[in-house]
């Protein structure tokens, strides 16, 4: 007990550590987090003393349109508050999952000195359980790249982009094994700012039996089209095949705003 108290503990303090801080101009930004039925994600907003935290604070479907609940949030220094989408809403069956944007765009009035740390977390209806936590930043690689992760045989590994606005997201997603060969059928994607899709990869096609374990490598190749430069923000979920829970969650690292390589909204 004590053990799994101290790597949350550990894990909250690495995602506050490492989410940007959005200024008045900069929105904060998410990949696409996926939920089922039985869970909760909440976005959660700080504003970092000394500054106050002014923003619009919601949810996007995979099409771009809003979805469940937004909230125009002032806090002065030092104050939190979190905004709560049910999946239950979202989902009619066991299995089910749903994939959601976060979203954090800072009021147009907002003061220079305007600073949300904002984190999405996805939690367990029933027990309150941290399943996911997500830290939000100001830009991300403009190319993703992910490591290796294991899935089983009831497990699926998913791999979402999302293009968010105003960038598109043109190229293709896809698997390799760890030799570097592909793996299963990879996807052309072509989403215009705010779309978001996912390719799936079940642990079924590459072990066959329980307790065997196959690693994977998520692709994502971006291009450009002659109009428009493309970005493409990218996470990497394993899931259970039973109840659509999580049991993984990849997020592409951050960047700072100020990098010359990375992509900022």
């Amino acid at each position: 007990m004590k053990k799994n108290t101290l790597i949350f503990a550990l894990s909250v303090f690495i995602a506050l550590a490492t989410g940007s801080v959005a200024s008045a101009q900069d929105p904060t930004n998410f990949p696409m987090v996926g939920i089922a039925r039985g869970q909760t994600l909440l976005l959660n907003l700080v504003a970092f003393p000394p500054n106050p935290c002014m923003a619009q604070a919601g949810f996007e479907s995979s099409t771009g349109a809003p979805v469940g609940p937004s909230q125009a949030v002032t806090l002065a220094p030092g104050q939190s508050v979190s905004l709560a989408l049910n999946g239950n809403s979202l989902t009619s069956a066991i299995g089910q999952r749903v994939e959601v944007l976060p979203t954090v765009v800072p009021a147009p009035a907002a003061v220079a000195a305007n600073a949300c740390v904002a984190t999405a977390e996805v939690i367990d209806n029933l027990l309150g359980v941290t399943m996911v936590l997500v830290p939000g930043a100001v830009g991300f690689p403009p190319a993703p790249v992910f490591g290796m992760l294991g899935v089983t045989l009831l497990q699926t590994v998913r791999l979402n982009v999302v293009a968010y606005p105003p960038t598109p997201c043109i190229g293709q997603i896809g698997f390799a094994d760890k030799n570097g060969n592909q793996i299963g059928t990879p996807m052309a994607v072509d989403l215009s700012p705010g779309q978001a899709t996912f390719l799936d990869l079940p642990g079924n096609t590459l072990v066959n039996g329980l307790g065997q374990r196959a690693e994977v490598n998520p692709v994502v190749t971006v291009t450009s089209s002659p109009a428009a430069v493309s970005a493409c923000v990218a996470s990497a979920e394993v899931y259970d095949n039973g109840i659509g829970i999580t049991a993984v969650y990849f997020p592409p690292s951050p960047c700072s705003p100020s990098s010359t390589s990375c992509v900022v909204f």
